[in-house]
This record gives C-alpha cells, structure tokens and sequence, in this order.
C-alpha cells in the first residue's frame, strides 16, 4: 500500500500562507487516473463538525498524483465547500456523463462549524462543487433551502450545466449551474444515497423500502415535478439488510439494448461489498459479489468499460481499491474479493467518494482565416474546446506565443522559418489537426532596375516597347513611367516589358521609372531615370534664294519650336519669328554686307543647316547692281516708270528704309510702271528689283 501523503502535499501543509496558492495549485488531471474525496487534513480527529475536503488524484497502481483543496473561504464566485467529518454517507463522487467533471456536495460552513448536518438551509447553505478536468473548481451553485437539517450526499450532472442532487430528506432536486434554488422532481423515496446517469436515465440508490436497491426516476432525464420513482426489477426492494451506495452501469452485451450490467456497492459488514447485477430478460438478477470484509465496507465505487473488461474504483472509510472484472455479461465478476488496497487514507481523514479523473473534451478545428500569408501573418483559428491550449503547431513545428481568445477561438502570428502545412491545437482532452492546409507564401523580393532600354526618346515619338533590366522580379511586378504604372510582362526574374504610350513622351523632360513588388515584402524600387528629349529640328527648304537688306526670307521644315538662332552662314540673323514648328520667317536687315552661306536653325533638339546656301546681298551691292536701271519720276507722286537696261521679266517691291514690306512683290507691267497707292505715305522708300539672279535697290520719294 502507497503511504498517503505525496512530498508535494507536506511541501504545502508547511508552507506559510502567503505562498499557498503558488505551492499548491491545481493541475489538470490525467486521464485514467482516479480520483478520492477526501475529508479531513488529518491535524485533528473527524467529528460532526465542518471539515476540510479535498480530492487525491491517484494512478490506479495507487501514486498519489496531487491533492486538490476544496474551498474553506468564500471566494469571488466560490463558496465554502466542507462535509461533516464523521457522516460515512456524505460526499459522493461522480463524474459528468460528457467525462468533463466531477461533481460533489457539501456545506457552505468553515471548518470547525459545529452540527452540519442538523443545521438548517438557511443557516448552513447545501453546495454543488463542479471541478473541470484542468483541475479548476466552481462552488458557486447552492440548493437553498433544500435539504435542511440533514445531509446534502450527492450529485449527477450530463454535461455540467445542471445538476441532479440527493441527500436525506427531499428526494431528487433538479437545477442548473450556478443558480441558488432547486426544483423537487418527486416525493419518495426521501432518504437517498447514490445518484447518477447511465444511458439517457437518472438512477438513485436508497436502503427505503419499498425502493431498496436501484430505482429509476421518471423516463429519460426529467426537469419538472411529480416524477415517478421505479425500482428496478429483480432488485430487493422490500428485502431488508441490502445496503445500496454508489453504482455504476456497462453496456456488456451485444444482444441486450442499452446498459445491461451494474455493478452496487453495499456497505455491510458482512455480505458485503461490490454486487454484480445483470440484466436478464427484462430483470435484474444478482450474479454475485465481489467480497468486502468487516474492515473495508465499500461506498465509494465507479468504473471505466473497455469492450467486456470493466476496470472498478472503490472506496471505504479508509482503503482505496483498483480491480478489473473479465467475466463479462450475466457471469459471476472474475473476483470473488476485493484486493489488497491500493492506498490508505492517514491518521485523522477518511476516503468517501471516488471517480475515474474528467478528461478534457477533445478540440476540434471547425476553420481558419487567412488560408495563406507570409511569415508575420496573423491567423485566427475556429473550433470548439480550445481552452487550456497547451500547444499550436503549424506543419509539425511548434508555435510560440499563441492566444487562446476564447473557448473557440485561437490566434497565432506565422513564426520565422514555418513552412506550409496543417495547424494542429493540443489541450488536455487531444490534439486537433485542420483538414486544410495553411500556404506560408514566401515574400516578395525588393526589385532593383540596372538599366532601361531604351533609356531615351524623342518627344512626340510614337509608343514604343520599354525594357527593364535588373533583379528581383516576379510575376506580379508592376513597372511606373513617371508616375503612371503600366501593363507590365513579365519575362524572367531579371527583366520586365512594358509598352509606353506615345501621350507619355509629348513633353521633353527626365522621366522617373520604377518597378512595384505587392506584399508579402515587395517594395518599390530606386527609381531610374528616362530622357525625353527635343526632336531635332530640319530645314526642307526657303524662299527666296538670294535677298538684300528688307528681304523677306521663309524657312519651312520641322521642330522649329523653340529655336534659339537663325544663321546665314556666320551671320547671326537679328530678327526671326517661329511662326509654328514647321515655319520660321525673317527679314534681312539693312547695313550689312554681302553673305552667301547655309541657312542654319538652332533649337535645344539640335542644329538644322540647309541644302544649299543663301545670298544675302548688301545694300550697296544692291544699289549698284543693273547698272542703266533708271526710275523715274523720283520724286513721284502716284506712279514710277523702271526702265529696264535689257529686256525680261522682272518683279519690284517696295520696302521702307527699315526694311519692311509695304508693296508685295509683283510682276512687272509691260508698260514698266508701279503704280503708288494713295494710302501710302510721303516719304523715302527702297525699290526692290529682281531680274533674274540679280536684286537691285533704288530709293525713290513719294510726295
């Protein structure tokens, strides 16, 4: 037999006060171990009084595993939860059908309290003490003002949220969780024992006649009043001296539906201690006895089934026992006595109840969002039984720093290095793996242009394809031209194309380029620069060929916008007007000398020189060129006559002595006079005559 108490426990009954709560604080329980209420901290011997409980958690070679303090102080939800130190009847153990609880019963009285049981209700509050598989506790459910003034023994629950409790008076009550009233569901029996579900059905235990034995309560599990109370068939009912506790039922047989063998724990001294029931053509018949003797009267009893094997936990006044029954269906159990115990309870305290530890309900993973991210990423995972998480894996790699939100939700932050796979969340009750698999995208590089192709172009060009060199590039990246982002291709890792409409290279200027990777990562690049130049200007042509001072001189060609100089030869033209980008006009100024060289037009796009030259004659040149040229009269009024020195066509204009046009240029009359309009002022004017290759200038005066 295992001595009863652990290091840890004599490490927390001497520790100081204020460090009780870190010493001794519960851990979740391990499934398959059992679990015993406990009265008694064995300072002092059990009376009638109020007395401390506790729950030892023992594997079933009898280790004791911890100890779990029931509450002797109100708390902020919790009441205090203690049992009379002498009643063997109190202080039953179950657990929930869901496997997620054990539930006990007890009184809202310090320890020390004197005459318990006898204490009325509403003195001495009966309590319902549910603890979780995490080894937590929730006292905060009371019966009011039900049994008063007997004991309160024990209680049922399906899943925690409500609870069937017995005790010696006021039948079975019905409530839910954390609710301070009960409502009776029957009348008789009055003194119950045991109590709890098995197959959809409530079950009490009373030694009352005519219940004696097992009975069932109403059909299924009831909630409301008047229920009737039905001993089971075949059990004594009337027959005096069986003493019914603690019970626990199994589904044996294939042939019978429902559970169809229970096994009774009977508290006597003599024919005594676990009896083995079956259910046989619709009657309970006794297959026989697992013996007790007068030392170790059993009332603590449950019991796990694997298949035809049922594994028992028992308990009396001071042994616990751990046994399997093999026999199967309607046999007598495989043994006939209890064994050796496998732990005893010590000087001053004494074993009740007993129940195989809750497991914590297994999680289950319903969803997560996103189904994919980068390194960084949050992820939020939905599902049900979450809390308590003891580990989240992504892709068999653990993740740290999780949160458990709630009951069914968990967040995580995809850790550096995880790669693409299933998430997995681990509590008490198993570990759940998603059925969809989490994408860990890798992020996108930064890209990096190291050159364009071509890195320039002439405004006004037509659109034309753009070519980036460089590295960090994906299909995704997005090229920017000045700004505008633009359809891009994508052709290998180091090199993308785009085609650059010709609206973005109407205006001469350097142009930003840069390429985009989208997130994860990603980023602009540093951006590169394109020219846009000025297109170079050309001359077509000019009229006329030859002129002296006045003359004026038309240039035709392109790109003449913004011209900074007009040239013949090495004479720089004074005065020139751009007319539009293909025409420039300007008139040769007086006082110069004769030139005879190429035309050039200079803009930012360049320098533009003319096919053939031009002759700029010189006033003085002019003057004295056709020698006989004679006009007449000079001055004159309305009209001149220019003679000729040989016979041909000629044309004269007329300009003033700034050289500007007053007279276009015309053909001459056969009667070689020009006519002077009257509109035209007094004043000196230059004769402008061209006979063939020769310009001649005469000065006349209009009256």
């Amino acid at each position: 037999m295992r001595p009863f108490y652990s290091f840890r426990r004599l490490v927390c009954q001497a520790s100081a006060l204020l460090l009780w709560p870190a010493l001794c604080q519960a851990s979740p329980f391990t499934p398959g171990n059992i679990v015993v209420a406990r009265v008694g901290d064995g300072t002092a011997p059990l009376s009638g009084a109020a007395t401390a409980v506790f729950l030892d958690e023992y594997t079933p070679s009898g280790t004791l595993v911890q100890t779990i303090d029931m509450p002797t102080s109100v708390g902020s939800v919790n009441r205090i939860l203690t049992a009379s130190g002498n009643a063997t009847s109190e202080l039953g153990l179950t657990r929930s059908v869901d496997g997620r609880y054990l539930v006990l019963t007890g009184y809202s009285a310090a320890p020390g309290t004197t005459g318990v049981i006898t204490s009325l209700a509403t003195d001495v509050a009966r309590v319902i003490g549910r603890v979780a598989a995490d080894g937590t506790f929730n006292t905060s459910t009371s019966v009011g003002d039900t049994f008063s003034g007997v004991s309160i023994r024990a209680a049922a629950t399906v899943d925690g949220t409500s609870f069937y409790t017995v005790g010696g008076n006021s039948g079975v009550q019905y409530q839910a969780f954390g609710s301070v009233t009960s409502t009776p569901l029957d009348t008789a029996p009055t003194d119950i024992r045991g109590i709890n579900i098995a197959d959809g059905n409530l079950y009490i235990s009373t030694a009352v006649s005519p219940y004696r034995g097992l009975s069932q309560v109403g059909t299924g599990l009831p909630t409301t009043g008047n229920q009737t109370v039905t001993a089971l068939p075949g059990f004594p009912a009337t027959t005096p001296g069986a003493s019914p506790y603690s019970f626990y039922f199994a589904d044996l047989s294939p042939t019978v539906p429902g559970v169809d063998v229970v096994y009774v724990s009977d508290d006597r001294s003599t024919a005594g201690g676990i009896q083995k029931w079956s259910l046989a053509s619709g009657t309970w018949v006794l297959n026989g006895l697992i013996a007790g003797t007068p030392t170790s009267t059993i009332r603590g009893l449950n019991g796990s089934t694997t298949g035809t094997s049922v594994s028992l936990a028992a308990t009396s006044v001071g042994s616990l026992f751990f046994m399997t029954d093999n026999s199967g269906y309607n046999t007598a159990p495989s043994l006939t006595a209890l064994p050796t115990a496998i732990a005893t309870a010590g000087t001053n305290t004494a074993f009740r109840g007993i129940a195989f530890a809750p497991v914590a309900p297994a999680p289950a993973i319903a969803s997560f969002t996103p189904a994919s991210g980068p390194v960084g990423t949050t992820v939020t995972v939905t599902g049900t039984n979450f809390a308590n998480a003891s580990a989240v894996t992504l892709n068999g790699v653990a993740v740290t720093g999780f949160t458990v939100v709630d009951a069914a939700t968990i967040t995580f932050v995809v850790p550096a290095g995880a790669t693409s796979g299933t998430i997995a969340i681990t509590t008490q009750g198993g570990t759940a793996v998603s059925t969809g698999t989490f994408t860990v995208i890798a992020p996108n590089p930064l890209p990096v242009i190291s050159s364009l192709a071509p890195a320039t172009a002439v405004a006004g060009s037509a659109a034309f394809t753009l070519t980036l060199n460089g590295t960090g590039f994906y299909s995704g990246s997005v090229i920017s031209f000045n700004g505008t982002n633009l359809t891009t291709t994508f052709v290998s890792a180091t090199q993308l194309t785009a085609t650059v409409p010709a609206t973005a290279v109407v205006t001469a200027g350097a142009y930003p380029v840069t390429v985009t990777n989208a997130a994860p990562g990603g980023g602009t690049s540093v951006a590169s620069t394109f020219t846009v130049t000025v297109p170079a200007p050309t001359i077509a042509s000019f009229t006329p060929a030859t002129g002296g001072p006045g003359t004026t001189v038309t240039i035709t060609g392109t790109n003449f916008t913004g011209a900074t100089a007009v040239n013949i030869g090495s004479f720089a033209v004074p005065n020139y007007t751009v007319v539009s980008v293909t025409s420039i006009t300007l008139v040769l100024p007086t006082g110069t000398g004769s030139v005879n060289g190429f035309l050039t037009v200079v803009t930012p796009g360049g320098t533009a020189t003319s096919a053939t030259p031009f002759s700029l004659v010189s006033a003085v040149v002019a003057s004295q060129a056709m020698p006989g040229l004679t006009v007449f009269p000079n001055p004159a009024t309305d009209r001149v006559t220019v003679a000729l020195p040989q016979p041909g066509a000629a044309t004269v204009a007329l300009r003033d002595l700034a050289g500007r046009m007053v007279l276009a240029p015309a053909t001459l009359a056969a009667d070689q006079q020009l006519r002077l309009p009257a509109s035209l002022a007094a004043g000196v004017y230059l004769l402008e005559v061209r006979q063939g290759n020769v310009t001649a200038l005469r000065r006349i005066e209009k009256n």
